[in-house]
């Protein structure tokens, strides 16, 4: 977890840590955290779990300060995806939740739109693409609204790519194995993986598999329940597992060791040709690693399929909503507003955060390379539709030790499976018994 605030130091971070190791901390605590120092002004508290944001967020709040002079500062909380909902519980349970929170489309906005504000009078609503606002709704009212969206697939380095023959991105499985193996050849690397974060591979991974299915949202109620066919003899599945050992046989050393910065970092100074599950989000951290790396990357799906049309590049939209208990509401929608937005906002966003924007005009130019063909993928129906939110969010922890005990080599693919199937056996019997 990692805390931005230009003024008030690092106590949250300190917190955080506390937090972490010790799972607990007292209301005080929280609540001291979170009041403004200098006696004036607000002081917009936001928890986001995105930590490829880093130290972009500065530059947010700089350009917010200079002409919000009614807001005194912005406390930014940067968290791990693997560990946010644990601390979004505990500051629910201590009342001590941000002005703005961070809550994606499905599951997760039907679990937390009790605590969140009704935003449907924003005049910004408006100028949103509707198919993705209409995933901020539940019950007819709008909870969230989207504030940028990615697109989650394989990130190449086309020079390298080059250097062995290759002028395009392969579009099939088949083709991303022939293009290992000319990549072999030439003796340079082919993909950094990024098994460290096991349970955000986990989540993305399946869901890209899901993807494939003839109606993916039917598909997961079908594993809510418990109703799908047998998942050993499923060839979506088992389309994921190929591709899992294909970029273990092609891959790097040390894949649940390796810090999620570093294997990037590995990607960015052009040592490896491909890392998985990545975004326009690390335009950025290549730009700052000075090899050059941002003029060659291109994106294309996690490409699972032989069918070229079920390879999508898969959907992944920032949501954000307002806490009722939002210390600022005001200044959270204005906030908000002015994120989504305004021009010089957007173009900051653009430029450094690698975002594309949810307002069309805004997509028409300054976009990254990445992100332009990130909108290319939205715009000509070749992304999925949004499912990220859509799974139960204990999914990872309850499997994710023989998702790593499958990439270790010490899980075989039935015992893997066989997990998976009780996993969703148990979660349709508990959520039949709460229901009764």
């Amino acid at each position: 977890m990692r805390q931005k605030n230009n003024r008030t130091g690092s106590r949250l971070a300190a917190w955080g840590l506390m937090f972490l190791l010790s799972g607990c901390v007292s209301p005080e605590e929280a609540k001291v955290i979170e009041e403004p120092e200098n006696g004036g002004g607000a002081v917009l508290t936001i928890c986001i779990a995105e930590a490829q944001w880093d130290d972009s967020v500065d530059g947010l709040t700089e350009l917010y300060l200079k002409s919000h002079p009614e807001v005194a500062d912005i406390q930014w909380t940067l968290v791990q995806r693997n560990t946010y909902w644990d601390l979004m519980n505990m500051k629910l349970a201590t009342g001590t939740l941000p002005d703005i929170m961070e809550v994606r489309a499905g599951e997760e906005l039907e679990q937390w739109y009790p605590h969140l504000a009704v935003l449907d009078d924003m005049p910004v609503l408006d100028s949103i693409f509707p198919e993705l606002l209409e995933k901020g709704k539940t019950e007819g009212r709008c909870y969230t609204i989207p504030q940028a969206m990615y697109g989650m697939g394989i990130l190449y380095n086309t020079k390298l790519l080059s250097e062995a023959g290759w002028n395009c991105v392969p579009e099939t499985r088949t083709e991303l194995e022939e293009l290992c193996r000319d990549l072999e050849k030439r003796g340079i690397r082919q993909f950094m993986n990024p098994y460290h974060e096991i349970s955000t591979w986990v989540e993305y991974g399946m869901l890209q598999m899901i993807s494939m299915k003839p109606n993916p949202g039917l598909y997961i109620e079908h594993l809510k329940k418990s109703n799908q066919k047998p998942i050993g003899e499923d060839p979506e599945w088992k389309s994921l597992l190929d591709f899992m050992d294909l970029t273990l046989r092609y891959g790097n050393r040390r894949l649940l060791q390796l810090d999620t910065g570093l294997a990037r970092n590995y990607f960015y100074i052009g040592r490896y040709a491909m890392i998985v599950g990545e975004s326009a989000r690390a335009v950025e951290g290549m730009r700052r690693a000075g090899q050059g790396v941002e003029q060659w990357a291109q994106i294309g799906p996690i490409v699972l399929s032989d069918d070229q049309e079920k390879n999508r590049l898969l959907m992944d939209v920032v949501r954000l909503g307002i806490p009722k208990e939002a210390g600022y509401p005001q200044e959270a929608r204005e906030f908000l507003t002015w994120l989504i937005s305004d021009r010089e906002a957007l173009e900051y966003q653009k430029r450094v955060m690698g975002i594309v924007p949810v307002v069309e005009e805004a997509c028409q130019e300054g976009l990254s390379s990445i992100a332009e063909e990130t909108y290319r993928y939205y715009r000509d129906g070749e992304m999925t539709e949004e499912l990220t939110g859509l799974l139960p969010r204990d999914m990872t922890d309850s499997t994710g030790k023989e998702w790593a005990g499958y990439i270790t080599g010490e899980v075989d693919r039935d015992r893997l499976l066989g997990v998976c199937e009780e996993y969703w056996k148990t979660y349709a019997e508990r959520t039949k018994e709460a229901n009764k």
